[in-house]
């Protein structure tokens, strides 16, 4: 069964290389996962996919996503970076979620202040 079938996010583990090809040390990552567990990751990461987001990257980002479609681990630089973005996100999910708790907590105070004007207003034209 697949990790869809049970609710659960495939596995990608991600560990530091530190050869190239010619023996050098780089600090180049790379995925160490069956072909399926990246296929299902990919999968994971593409399913409902409704929205469009344009975004401008730098040469290296530009290069690893390249990088993902002559592999043909993605099909397109699109589904690359929503890969890339997916992983990047599951993978700092704690700091996401204080994110979100703290933008909560920004709008309610937002509230709170645009009712306080609003009484205000009303005090003046009393």
């Amino acid at each position: 069964m697949s990790g869809k079938e049970h609710g659960k996010q495939p596995k990608v583990v991600v560990v530091q290389a530190n050869l190239d090809c010619g023996g050098a040390a780089t600090a180049e990552q790379i995925v160490c996962a069956s072909g399926e567990a990246v296929r299902e990751a990919i999968e994971h990461a593409l399913d409902g996919r409704s929205h469009g987001v344009m975004l401008r990257v730098n040469e290296k980002t530009l290069a690893k996503l390249d990088a993902l479609v002559e592999a043909g681990i993605c099909d397109s630089r699109s589904g690359a970076a929503t890969f890339m973005i997916h992983e990047g996100v599951r993978a700092n999910e704690d700091l996401f979620c204080r994110v979100e708790e703290t933008t909560v907590q920004i709008s309610a105070l937002k509230a709170q202040l645009q009712e306080l004007v609003g009484d205000s207003r009303k005090l003046e034209g009393a």
